[in-house]
């Protein structure tokens, strides 16, 4: 279909309306478009020729559908795309189909993408805390270092991040001041962009200390994006990928091309794995769907104790900067030593704009010195 005309089809709209996430719908009009070039059919073509073939008892007819979508799962590992490529094309054909009551039906593995000689041979690269170490340490910014330490110790990707609200941390008292304490975790929920399910966690008090920098040098804004460019605009994920894939090429410019920055939620997931924390609070803390009655109990707000204490336990897998360390000091001497820089630089203007002053009047004295002398010479004469 030519341009996005295909937007305006009444299956369409009654599938969007149905996705609350913005971002899932963006990514569905990017991928679907290529389903329907392929199957040369407008949206409500396919939907009824669904309907009709399910109304028959001939299984290859009711079948007919899902044939479609593995020829077209072929053709895509055809055009040497990634597994993982495929299953997104493939995910919004099948989003299509259940929100219009046409559900497809597959066998166990019907529907695996076959993976590249590329995909086959690679090793999927997840850092350890050491590896990390590295990389905060090769961060220039407060807040290129909360980035990392945001998704490293508490899970989030960033399309999670790119959506952080100042108001929506209880940073400020209600005079506007500080009031976070920096030697402890602070709890947070929000509802992840990819599942809508509430993910609860703790902000470490590093990535605190490294948050409070950040808006102290942007002059702690009460409100507004978390995360911005220096130019003042909203970071959005594509900007947070890249600000962390530059620090990871300098702290390891070999091993680059195996980086994904999503891959940092798998380190958050390893470290609560190493800490043995019960399977219940890790889908918690990991933003995974409770199951069975699981659903039914608790708020995220009365969570809070519970990740908590799970959070104490696995945080010696997760420190990386550690308040206090050398590196933390170095921080807060440099914000002191550009403070004090600063006072310095506006006092030295002061006595500068004082002796110029001052030299002025000396000057003026002088002039009127030698006026006097010039007369008093004149009248003896």
């Amino acid at each position: 279909m030519k341009s996005d005309s295909w937007l305006q089809d009444k299956y369409v709209k009654n599938w969007f309306e149905q996705i609350g996430s913005e971002r899932t719908k963006t990514n569905y009009k990017r991928e679907f478009p290529k389903f329907l070039e392929w199957i040369k059919q407008t949206p409500s073509e396919i939907i009824e020729s669904r309907l009709q073939h399910l109304t028959t008892t001939n299984i290859a007819k009711r079948q007919f559908w899902e044939q479609q979508l593995i020829k077209y799962m072929h053709f895509l590992e055809g055009k040497g795309l990634r597994s993982d490529t495929i299953k997104g094309y493939l995910r919004s054909v099948q989003s299509f189909f259940s929100h219009n009551g046409c559900k497809f039906l597959f066998a166990r593995g019907q529907l695996k993408p076959e993976p590249t000689e590329k995909e086959k041979t690679e090793r999927k690269w997840v850092a350890t805390n050491e590896e990390i170490r590295k990389v905060y340490r090769y961060a220039k910014t407060p807040r290129d270092r909360s980035l990392i330490l945001i998704m490293y110790q508490s899970g989030f990707l960033p399309a999670d991040i790119e959506n952080m609200k100042i108001e929506n941390f209880s940073f400020y008292d209600k005079d506007g001041k500080w009031q976070i304490p920096e030697t402890e975790h602070y709890y947070h929920y929000q509802r992840r962009e990819k599942t809508n399910e509430y993910q609860c966690t703790m902000i470490s008090y590093e990535a605190i200390a490294d948050i409070k920098m950040m808006l102290s040098e942007r002059g702690f804004p009460q409100k507004g994006r978390l995360f911005v460019s220096f130019r003042d605009k909203p970071l959005d994920a594509r900007e947070i990928n890249l600000a962390i894939k530059s620090i990871v090429e300098r702290a390891f410019p070999h091993k680059i091309k195996q980086w994904k920055t999503k891959n940092l939620r798998d380190s958050y997931d390893s470290a609560l794995l190493a800490g043995q924390i019960p399977q219940e609070h890790k889908r918690l803390m990991m933003g995974h769907k409770r199951r069975g009655s699981e659903s039914r109990y608790g708020t995220p707000e009365s969570l809070e104790p519970a990740i908590r204490e799970a959070y104490k336990t696995v945080w010696r897998f997760l420190a990386v900067n550690g308040f206090g360390t050398p590196s933390h000091k170095v921080d807060l001497l440099e914000k002191e030593f550009r403070e004090k820089y600063s006072e310095l630089g506006e006092l030295v203007g002061e006595l500068r704009s004082e002796i110029k002053t001052l030299e002025e009047e000396r000057e003026k004295d002088r002039d009127e010195m030698m006026a006097l002398l010039y007369k008093l010479q004149k009248s003896k004469k």
